[in-house]
């Protein structure tokens, strides 16, 4: 099992090796075997970031820009949903 973000935001994860991505009538689906998650808007930015250097506060504050919102939440959420990615498989730290 794959350990949950650092609250921190100096964790730099990367996507998993072998999660297929399509992109369908421009949003993002990823997934591996029978499971898939359709990504779009603030979702598909934070993937989309998932570089293996980018810190969870990079892409906190990629997102704060592009969506107006204040970078404390901005990493809050960020956090909250890379915890999922990775509680699933999709994404690794």
């Amino acid at each position: 099992m794959t350990a949950p973000a650092p609250r921190s935001g100096q964790t730099a994860p990367q996507r998993t090796l072998g999660v297929r991505i399509r992109r369908v009538k421009g949003d993002v689906l990823i997934g591996e075997e029978d499971k898939a998650l359709l990504l779009s808007g603030p979702a598909e930015l934070i993937y989309s970031s998932l570089d293996g250097r980018r810190t969870t506060a990079d892409i906190a504050r990629i997102i704060a820009a592009e969506f107006g919102v204040d970078e404390k939440e901005a990493l809050a959420d960020v956090g909250e949903f890379l915890d999922d990615l990775a509680g699933n498989g999709l994404i690794e730290w």
